[in-house]
């Protein structure tokens, strides 16, 4: 049980294996965990180091942590203070504030090139160059405050969704609007983008998913006793795990042309604010002040029903 937080867990970000050397040398140990809080810091986590996970604690924020990312040189924070930061990832001080949204900060994303993308509270979704903290585009506007965000850079799709209720799609390369995902009747709390494929997360207890190419919806998911929070893919399991204030996480797969439930878990007694899957971790933050991990060995890869079993669960409160 470690000590560090003072406030709910608000944001999670699990660093990929190519972003862990920068943070302990040459190490090639993947599952390296950042979090963010309502107590204002950002945190860096080493699960595999029992004992002494806590690696470093990057203050700056004056509000809620609301998004984490991070590429092989820096970790950029999002928070209702309205300030994006951008820190050192080997020393963790902070470089810079990137300055230019009018609300609170919902999402962040690093991109190749020193890019950095966000998305606020006040309707848009903003393009930054690092090297010379200024926005250079707003890709995107919403009609109410943005809550969540992803792009594929590989092919310039971007999505954004909140108080909206809907799901916008662009095509930034081209510069048009390629969708508006309607069926969601509350607003959308959390979203992920996996190729073809959107997943919504909405306090109207449901999650659905929507087919990028035809702006369609394919499946609605809807098992949970209250608003869903947050969403993620597993993409060795190539399956959907949702979390929600029933505090209940749910995980579900493929199965004959349809989804379904395969497993659900009571991990806390506290809202489920934020999922982040790994390699080889699962972390999830929750509204009573902690973080739990769960490490899936790799004898058991392949599918939910063997997968982040509970001997191996770690909980760190804070």
């Amino acid at each position: 049980m470690l000590r560090g937080h003072n406030g709910a867990i608000t944001a999670l970000h699990c660093v990929t294996k190519r972003e862990v050397w920068d943070l302990v040398g040459d190490r090639e140990d993947a599952g390296f965990f950042i979090s963010g809080s309502t107590d204002c810091s950002v945190k860096i986590w080493d699960p595999s180091l029992r004992g002494s996970e806590l690696r470093a604690t990057l203050k700056g924020h004056t509000r809620t942590v609301r998004a984490i990312s991070s590429d092989r040189g820096k970790v950029v924070s999002g928070s209702d203070d309205q300030s994006v930061l951008v820190w050192d990832k080997q020393t963790t001080q902070l470089l810079e504030e990137l300055k230019g949204h009018d609300g609170p900060v919902s999402c962040v994303r690093t991109l190749s090139g020193e890019r950095v993308l966000t998305a606020s509270h006040d309707g848009t979704v903003k393009m930054w160059d690092v090297r010379t903290d200024r926005c250079v585009a707003t890709v995107g506007r919403c009609s109410s405050a943005v809550l969540c965000m992803e792009y594929d850079d590989n092919v310039g799709i971007l999505a954004a969704a909140g108080r909206d209720v809907v799901a916008n799609m662009w095509d930034i390369r081209a510069s048009r609007q390629m969708h508006k995902l309607s069926g969601h009747t509350q607003w959308i709390r959390s979203l992920r983008m996996v190729g073809d494929t959107v997943i919504t997360g909405s306090d109207d207890w449901t999650a659905r998913i929507w087919s990028v190419s035809r702006g369609t919806c394919d499946a609605v998911l809807a098992c949970h006793a209250g608003p869903i929070l947050c969403v993620e893919y597993s993409s060795l399991d190539r399956g959907i795990i949702t979390g929600s204030t029933d505090g209940l996480l749910r995980f579900w797969e493929n199965d004959d042309g349809g989804i379904r439930c395969a497993k659900n878990v009571t991990v806390h007694n506290a809202a489920i604010l934020s999922i982040n899957a790994g390699e080889h971790w699962l972390g999830i933050g929750a509204a009573d002040n902690s973080l739990s991990l769960f490490h899936r060995p790799q004898e058991r890869l392949g599918s939910f029903s063997g997968s982040f079993t509970e001997p191996h669960r770690k909980q760190l409160l804070w």
